[in-house]
């Protein structure tokens, strides 16, 4: 780790967004404590994630499917441990559409129609920058506007947590961060 986190007693701005966090994140995740060596960091950081808006324009599925994949795509296993730990059994995930995640495609026979058009985004946001005139249409069949914002607003959120936990040298979080997987062997019966 490059910077090291603040320990308590925190400030009390700080303190209340820590009490406000759910209890399976405390103590504070590193990340969080990191950024709180200036508050304003930390709390404009997180006034800023779009991805439990309530009511949300995309599923937790979609969510999952679209942030997984941006941390695999980033390289980011601080934020994709976590998320599989948090988020990929409540998303209907399965081991090997997790892996996709990371070493897959949009192609993989896994995924749904839909799932395939979050992993095309994710792809063509982290490639490009951009979305394709031809993407843009399709997730316009899938998706309303709103929904579409919010996904470009969490891809790139989390493109910028993927900086910044990278960035840092953030080790993966103990009892939840979970290291990407080993890559499997092209014959071993799996998705690759």
């Amino acid at each position: 780790m490059r910077i090291e986190p603040v320990i308590p007693p925190y400030t009390p701005d700080v303190q209340a967004l820590f009490d406000r966090l759910p209890a399976s994140w405390l103590p504070p995740f590193q990340l969080f404590t990191v950024l709180a060596r200036d508050e304003r960091l930390l709390l404009r950081w997180t006034r800023g994630a779009v991805s439990y808006l309530e009511p949300s324009h995309v599923t937790v599925r979609q969510r999952e499917v679209l942030l997984l994949r941006v941390a695999g795509r980033c390289r980011c296993a601080y934020e994709w441990g976590m998320r599989v730990h948090y988020f990929a059994k409540e998303a209907g995930l399965t081991d090997d559409q997790v892996y996709a995640t990371v070493y897959g495609d949009h192609s993989d026979p896994g995924w749904s129609a839909t799932d395939r058009l979050l992993v095309r985004l994710a792809d063509e946001l982290h490639d490009t920058v951009d979305v394709s005139d031809q993407l843009w249409a399709n997730l316009r069949e899938s998706f309303p506007d709103e929904a579409i914002m919010q996904l470009l607003l969490m891809a790139g959120y989390y493109r910028t947590v993927a900086y910044v936990a990278n960035g840092l040298k953030l080790p993966l979080e103990p009892a939840v961060g979970q290291p990407f997987p080993r890559r499997r062997e092209a014959n071993d019966g799996h998705a690759s």
